[in-house]
């Protein structure tokens, strides 16, 4: 077993790439990602193939890991997927190539597709198996729908993700039986687990302001059940057996290179961190120029970049992994401050309690590295 990020990350020198597919069938209340149920499809593909080329030397490294995320990239007909999958070939290296699929937008024929075009894992959007609650969420599949899926994906593929929210509008004791239930009798290999974010200007803001105390305790409740059932929580909302750990996300938590390739996706290269445009108008605009499609843009000085490398490792069960970071004066010092102040954090990783508590300890690290590097 693995004692660090870097003993899984493997090759350094390759790249991973985001791919976003911002199209839907319908927009659930709660998202707050760029997504859209209108535009031209073969546009957008058309553009995206053109933003390839613009990251042609960073390419070259070799792509590692390719997510296709969304949006719903399920939705969209599968032959954009493998146009661009061909405009990608001459740069693939590939150890994982994610997709993600909505269960209303999966069947066999797409597995069959999506297998044959090299993809070896699937990420499916259940997020509950109660049908009230997928309505009330605006979701656009229901329970038999869900389970019909999981079962089609685990034929054709060996290592599937299965994402669940909880704390969505409708739920109950009886919805979080639901989705231990499933994971009973199905172990799925790799499960996301996520408290609901209720983001401004998303419809469910209008009506959901916070949770209630309940939601907190069948959080805790799925925590319990996941970590009795031999799941290892290997980031704050992931959880795996045997050692099926999701290799793109590793590479965002090690805060290393990846290029982000559409609306609004976000990239990290070497000290630049970059997020995209977030409009087709804009989107095509640049793109006809062959311009970067990007909207913001920064270069982190070395003292940030560290902070951020070390918040990412922080959602991880390793922690710190000081191969990957800078050695800066006083760096143990202030991870001393801390690991006296919280039980939780032994000056390199946070245990069970400080992953549940991540949110306060950062705010915390925020302040102290102000003090040391910031003034």
């Amino acid at each position: 077993m693995a004692n660090s990020l870097s003993e899984l990350i493997g090759d350094f020198n390759k790249i991973s790439l985001y791919i976003h597919i911002p199209f839907c069938k319908k927009r659930c209340y709660y998202c707050d990602f760029v997504s859209f149920t209108e535009g031209s499809i073969e546009n957008y593909i058309s553009a995206l193939l053109s933003e390839v080329d613009l990251y042609r030397e960073k390419l070259k490294r070799g792509v590692k890991t390719l997510y296709i995320g969304g949006g719903t990239p399920s939705f969209i007909n599968e032959y954009y997927i493998k146009k661009i999958v061909e405009k990608l070939s001459e740069y693939l290296k590939l150890e994982e190539f994610t997709i993600e699929v909505n269960p209303d937008s999966f069947d066999e024929y797409k597995a069959k597709f999506y297998k044959d075009l090299g993809i070896n894992r699937l990420s499916i959007g259940i997020q509950t198996f109660d049908d009230i609650v997928l309505k009330k969420s605006g979701r656009t599949h229901d329970a038999k729908e869900a389970l019909r899926a999981y079962e089609i994906a685990t034929k054709y593929f060996e290592n599937v993700n299965v994402d669940f929210i909880i704390g969505l509008p409708g739920e109950t004791w009886r919805s979080i039986e639901g989705i231990v239930d499933f994971i009973r009798v199905y172990t799925p290999k790799h499960i996301s687990l996520y408290l609901l974010e209720i983001h401004e200007g998303t419809l469910i803001s209008q009506f959901y302001k916070k949770h209630p105390d309940e939601v907190y305790e069948r959080y805790d409740a799925v925590l319990t059940f996941l970590k009795s059932s031999g799941y290892e929580r290997y980031e704050i909302s992931n959880f795996a057996l045997e050692g099926k750990y999701s290799k793109h996300n590793l590479v965002y938590w090690a805060n290393l290179d990846y290029v982000g390739l559409g609306i609004s996706a976000g990239g990290h290269l070497d000290s630049m961190r970059y997020n995209n445009v977030s409009t087709f108008e804009q989107y095509y605009t640049k793109l006809k120029k062959k311009e970067y499609p990007i909207e913001y843009k920064v270069i982190n000085k070395i003292e940030r970049e560290t902070l951020e490398s070390i918040f990412m490792m922080l959602r991880t069960k390793w922690g710190i992994d000081k191969k990957l970071i800078a050695n800066l004066p006083k760096l143990d010092t202030v991870l001393d401050i801390l690991s006296s102040k919280y039980e939780f954090f032994d000056g390199t990783k946070l245990n069970e309690t400080g992953m549940d508590f991540s949110n306060l300890f950062l705010g915390e690290l925020l302040k102290i590295w102000e003090d040391f590097y910031e003034n």
